[in-house]
């Protein structure tokens, strides 16, 4: 599980219903701007595509947890890189951890299963081998297996 303070509970009924201090400091609401927020104002990315993915990987999870990275635009205009841990809870609320991603703002959303996430580390190293060090696509593969290395690291981390 990923160790952050920066949760959102949201409702069945795409409500908030509560956010820690640390979340909304990172996204620079209160409370009460959050919940004011018209419903689709948090999607991960501005356009429909970009949100597409993430709901295709949601629903092609079996709304299991998934992780990703994506961008919101907050309430004073700036965008912001945002990594997530989001999972269903079994009373039907949807739980939110949230951390600023190093990622540039332009990068592609991701999103994964947790699963997912170790089996394309897995693919990341074994291609790496494949590769001549320090050609572009050796550099491609590296980045990729950072990248899912990490992710992997920060979501089995138990606290």
């Amino acid at each position: 599980m990923v160790r952050s303070d920066a949760r959102i509970l949201v409702g069945s009924d795409s409500q908030v219903l509560e956010a820690t201090p640390a979340a909304l400091e990172l996204l620079g609401l209160s409370l009460g701007q959050l919940r004011e927020l018209p419903p689709g104002s948090m999607s991960l990315e501005q356009d429909r595509a970009a949100s597409e993915v993430f709901a295709a990987a949601w629903e092609g999870a079996g709304r299991a947890p998934l992780v990703g990275t994506g961008t919101v635009r907050l309430l004073d205009g700036n965008l912001l890189r945002l990594r997530y841990y989001i999972w269903s809870r079994e009373d039907g609320a949807v739980e939110i951890v949230l951390e600023q991603s190093p990622e540039s703002v332009a990068e592609p959303p991701r999103a994964y299963s947790i699963g997912k996430v170790l089996s394309a580390w897995r693919a990341a190293e074994r291609q790496l081998e494949t590769l001549d060090p320090g050609s572009q696509e050796w550099q491609a593969a590296d980045a990729e297996n950072r990248y899912f290395r990490s992710e992997y690291r920060r979501l089995s981390n138990q606290g």
